[in-house]
């Protein structure tokens, strides 16, 4: 369960406090640096992110990966797999994939060295992570939906505990979110948290190639250093869609015996 998940991790200090947020403007088949608008904490412009679209588009403020992908560099980001930090993408799907493990997103030191996030198909269908040259170790996960059409968010902490910033001492602990719920938990072994810089990231694909794409909407992505509390969690996410449903439903209900009560 998801309580038995949280059950194994570190537990956070302090709330995450945000380093970037990036979302998307303008109209284009063909998007460019100029269809990205990153701001820092203070809501001023960031500068240090260098994007790199393999096709898509974008349209009113969502990036539409159309089977390839977005790669970006933060050539000033401040953290690595030594330190805590949080990883938000908010996406809506609208494609299968055409593997059984496309990838939604992924996030690194280099391109040899990532963390994917993506879906396994078939009868252990479910979200999880996927690393490449890190080890990982006590991978949990419970089976996850995948909503097409629906704006869902996701989101990734990496727990260093009282290791935060120490250099090869101690496991980091990962906990992956769809909605609010932890659905999948990882430990990052101790001699994969080097001080290498976390600059790496990819939306609608994995770092490394163009393989394991999905097709999905992108409206936004943060990156916060250190754990996010539950209540910025709660507060990030997009609902689950039946909870979503049921509260629409309990709304109108209500809404209907007042009306009849003034009748």
């Amino acid at each position: 369960s998801c309580t038995a998940m949280l059950g194994t991790l570190h537990t956070a200090q302090a709330a995450g406090t945000l380093i970037w947020d990036m979302s998307f403007t303008g109209t284009s088949s063909s998007p460019n640096a100029d269809n990205i608008v990153v701001t820092d904490s203070n809501g001023a412009s960031y500068s240090g992110i260098t994007p790199s679209f393999g096709g898509g588009s974008v349209t009113d403020g969502i990036y539409n990966s159309g089977g390839s992908r977005l790669t970006f560099t933060d050539n000033s980001s401040p953290l690595s797999l030594n330190n805590s930090f949080s990883f938000v993408v908010k996406a809506s799907l609208n494609g299968e994939g055409t593997t059984n493990w496309p990838v939604l997103f992924g996030l690194g030191e280099s391109s040899s060295w990532n963390l994917k996030v993506n879906y396994t198909k078939g009868d252990n269908a479910g979200w999880g992570f996927a690393p490449e040259g890190y080890l990982l170790s006590e991978m949990t996960s419970t089976p996850g939906t995948v909503v097409q059409g629906l704006e869902q968010t996701f989101i990734i902490t990496v727990d260093a505990g009282a290791n935060d910033g120490v250099t090869q001492t101690g496991t980091a602990a990962l906990t992956l979110y769809l909605n609010g719920q932890a659905i999948a938990t990882a430990m990052l072994a101790s001699n994969n948290r080097t001080n290498e810089k976390l600059d790496t990231f990819s939306l609608g694909g994995r770092p490394l190639n163009g393989n394991n794409n999905q097709t999905a909407d992108f409206s936004n992505v943060q990156l916060y250093q250190g754990v996010l509390s539950p209540e910025q969690i709660a507060a990030l996410s997009v609902p689950e869609p039946a909870t979503a449903t049921l509260g629409l439903a309990g709304l109108a209900f209500l809404a209907l015996r007042r009306r009849r009560r003034q009748e």
